[in-house]
């Protein structure tokens, strides 16, 4: 409550002179009763040795003194209010009707009525004037509800229904937070209310580090504040003036107008190059407690008017949420632009779901010069949908993402997703002391494809020649996979499939005359350099590239010690793929089945350190296998080359550190914390410390071919082409930090296709972070707990 609404009430706290209703009259001798009666109640009690009063006797006759039948009486008499009265002393002077309520140094003079009180040292009434005056240092009102008051002085008036508050002192919600007002309130009335000198800032300090002053105030009974000549200081420094402020202070969602934004420059310009800037310039409608809309005005001298407006909508019975927005732009020389974002959310049940986010702009060009919003101006516009729908056989989930790049107006979108997943089928159930190697055999099934297309500025064909680089593209891609799993043995399928096609290529952009026609020929490379086929695309089109890949796996893991495993697996995999610029076979051309068998094996080492508390753990693999030569038929040969049928004698080794710490509170006596067991519930655990994860470090595996070395002729050449080592960290104590750092080994700056050797140079190509913090966060908590 206000310091306004403060004195109104305290208003309510005065004495009101009884005035029965005409209905019932009390006669004058019930009047003399009464008084006689209260006469007799206030006197002390005597006794006639003259000792003094029992302190006892004293007692039970206050407490009889509540259950007195007049008194009962007096309280239910309708028209009367109760009024509390405690001091140290009082005062009345029926022939100048003021009466007084004293306090002393400890205790101050109190009035209280319907919950809520008012105390200062000394509170005089006028009963002629009709005011109502605190004197002393300070006077104290507590509402009912809200914020104490503490004010120098407090006065009312009952004629003029009036108040005035002198050197005030409250805090009050407004604009989305507390903020503590100071300053004086000569009038205070129902309607409106005047302020002088008043300071108001959020910084709870007793010498705030910033405040707001405002030389005179006005405040209506809606809310309203408006201010002027207002003055922001940090410490006791001005830095900041405004001539007026005009703000509601009340919280929550209401109708009414938008409060417009402008800059002092925009009042009084610097430079007549200066455009002033206008905007915000509209109204907010609430529509009800779960929707509400706004419209408004932006002005841009010398660039555009636009108009912008949201609508958004929380319906949590029915299970949606949404909003959208629109922004339409008349610019000063012309034309027009259109920008608009949506989201919106549905949970139709428990197992599906749709959900769809939407951005447009008609001008990626225009949002780059107007817009003062760094996402907008470095990031890019996206929009993507979704449906989830969850059944008892599977999962299917279908949707979609576009990408607009306001740097390059690049434009990528994926279109659409779809994935089906199976749920696992359990076969030939058995209790495990009875199941043979057929029971419990479990199948799991997936499937996933998409397209994806990707639209570039056209190229100037007519100043620079045409480039694949810059031509838009389609890719579509599928996977299918499939596993059978009967205890320790387990038999994956997969497929993928894929088709890359450069649209828009020009006609004749493949010449058959060329020298260079039949030069690539040889290898799978080949099908990124289509300049090196001939017979293509004579005519203009798109230029289309199908791949097709398979693999069969079969495991069988063994646990040797420990979480130590051991895992032999065999596999078969081939390739076939068909392009436009083959000039070798018709179609699909499959490559030579390939056989590979190997075994992987897999470890945790631990270690330990503060007598347990932190734990180390390294977890590395080596994955080994070999793949024989196969004997390609000469269409293969030539377009897969000779390393589609070359031995692979390949080894590889991954590598992942965990560092854990176990926090809790201090250890306790066991004894004691584990109490007595219950007979019937077994005995009591004793609970558990809480594990954090220090810090998770992932580094990506790394492949070695013996036989490719050996070819080669130099050791370095086993490693793969353009080997580049990922890292990943993360950490619990910082749940939203990530961070990767990608690093090239070797300088391939000597390596020709015939052989030569690397040069051992790591160079750190990329580093990525995010970072995103939250209540949750592990720092956050940490920080809350040194708090407490």
């Amino acid at each position: 409550m206000g310091v306004r609404g403060a004195l109104l009430a305290a208003a309510l706290l005065l004495p009101v002179v009884p005035e029965p209703v005409a209905a019932q009259e009390v006669s004058d001798s019930l009047r003399q009763v009464i008084q006689e009666r209260l006469e007799r109640l206030t006197r002390g009690v005597g006794d006639s040795t003259g000792l003094r009063p029992d302190t006892l006797a004293g007692r039970r006759d206050e407490a009889g003194q509540s259950q007195d039948s007049l008194l009962l009486a007096l309280l239910e008499l309708p028209g009367y209010g109760l009024t509390q009265y405690r001091s140290n002393g009082a005062r009345f002077d029926p022939r100048m009707r003021i009466w007084e309520l004293l306090g002393d140094d400890n205790t101050d003079a109190v009035l209280i009525r319907d919950g809520r009180e008012l105390a200062a040292d000394t509170v005089i009434f006028d009963d002629n004037t009709g005011r109502l005056v605190t004197y002393g240092d300070e006077a104290n009102y507590q509402p009912e509800t809200g914020n104490e008051i503490v004010a120098q002085r407090l006065i009312f008036d009952l004629n003029e229904d009036r108040g005035t508050a002198t050197d005030a002192r409250t805090e009050m919600g407004a604009l989305s937070g507390s903020w503590i007002v100071h300053g004086d309130f000569p009038w205070v009335g129902q309607d409106l209310s005047y302020g002088q000198d008043l300071m108001f800032t959020s910084c709870p300090d007793s010498v705030p580090h910033y405040h707001f002053v405002a030389t005179n105030a006005k405040l209506s009974q809606s809310g309203m504040l408006i201010a002027r000549n207002v003055f922001l200081h940090f410490g006791d420094v001005p830095v900041f003036w405004l001539p007026f402020l005009a703000q509601s202070t009340e919280q929550g969602r209401r109708s009414g107008l938008l409060p417009v934004r402008f800059s002092v420059n925009d009042i009084v310009r610097t430079s007549d190059s200066y455009s002033r800037r206008v905007s915000n310039i509209g109204y907010y409608w609430a529509i009800s407690e779960y929707a509400d809309a706004q419209v408004g005005l932006d002005w841009w001298s010398g660039n555009y008017t636009g108009i912008n407006g949201a609508l958004q909508y929380r319906w949590l019975r029915m299970g949606q949420t949404g909003r959208a927005e629109f922004r339409q732009f008349w610019r000063e020389n012309g034309g027009s632009e259109l920008a608009f974002n949506t989201n919106y959310g549905w949970e139709i049940s428990e197992r599906t779901r749709v959900s769809v986010r939407a951005s447009y702009a008609s001008s990626s060009s225009f949002v780059r010069q107007n817009s003062f919003d760094p996402r907008e101006v470095t990031q890019s516009i996206d929009s993507d949908g979704g449906f989830d729908r969850r059944f008892d056989w599977g999962q299917l989930s279908l949707g979609g993402n576009r990408r607009q790049f306001l740097s390059d107006d690049r434009v990528e979108m994926t279109l659409p997703t779809l994935s089906l997943s199976l749920s696992t089928i359990q076969l030939f159930r058995a209790p495990p002391n009875r199941a043979r190697f057929y029971n419990n055999l479990t199948v799991s099934a997936s499937a996933r494809g998409s397209r994806s297309i990707r639209d570039l500025p056209a190229q100037d064909l007519a100043e620079n020649p045409f480039s694949f680089g810059l031509a838009d593209t389609e890719n579509w891609r599928g996977t299918v996979s499939g596993t059978v799993s009967a205890g320790a043995l387990s038999i994956s399928q997969n497929v993928n499939y894929g088709r890359n096609s450069t649209l828009d290529v020009p006609a004749g952009y493949f010449d058959p005359a060329s020298t260079t026609a039949m030069a690539g020929i040889g290898s799978v490379a080949d099908l990124q350099r289509p300049a090196f086929f001939p017979g293509a695309l004579l005519e203009g089109g798109s230029f289309n590239a199908d791949e097709l890949t398979w693999s069969t796996t079969i495991n069988y893991q063994r646990t040797l010690v420990g979480s130590t495993t051991i895992t032999p697996h065999v596999s078969l995999s081939g390739r076939s793929v068909n392009s436009d610029t083959l000039s070798v076979g018709d179609g699909f051309v499959a490559a030579p089945t390939r056989v590979a068998i190997g075994a992987q094996l897999k470890s945790d080492i631990y270690g330990f350190y503060r007598g347990g508390s932190v734990r180390h753990k390294v977890s590395p693999s080596f994955d080994y296998a070999f793949t024989p030569r196969t004997e390609p038929t000469d269409i293969q040969a030539s377009l897969f080359g000779p390393r589609g049928a070359q031995p692979r004698n390949e080894l590889r080794i991954g590598l992942n550190q965990t560092i854990e710490a176990r926090v809790g509170d201090a250890p306790t006596d066991s004894a004691a914390e584990q109490g007595p067991a219950d007979r019937e519930a077994g005995p009591r655990r004793l609970p558990q410390s809480r594990k954090v994860m220090v810090l998770a470090w992932r580094t990506s595996a790394v492949t070695y071919d013996f036989e490719q070395a050996g070819e080669l002729g130099h050791y370095t050449r086993g490693f793969a082409d353009n080997l580049t080592i990922q890292n990943q960290f993360s950490s619990d104590l910082l749940r939203g930090l990530n961070v990767s750092i990608d690093t090239d080994i070797f300088d391939d700056s000597e390596v020709t296709a015939m052989g030569g050797q690397r040069r051992f140079s790591p160079f750190v190509s990329s580093m990525n972070l995010s970072f995103s913090l939250n209540n949750r966060s592990g720092l956050m908590t940490w920080l809350g707990g040194l708090g407490r």
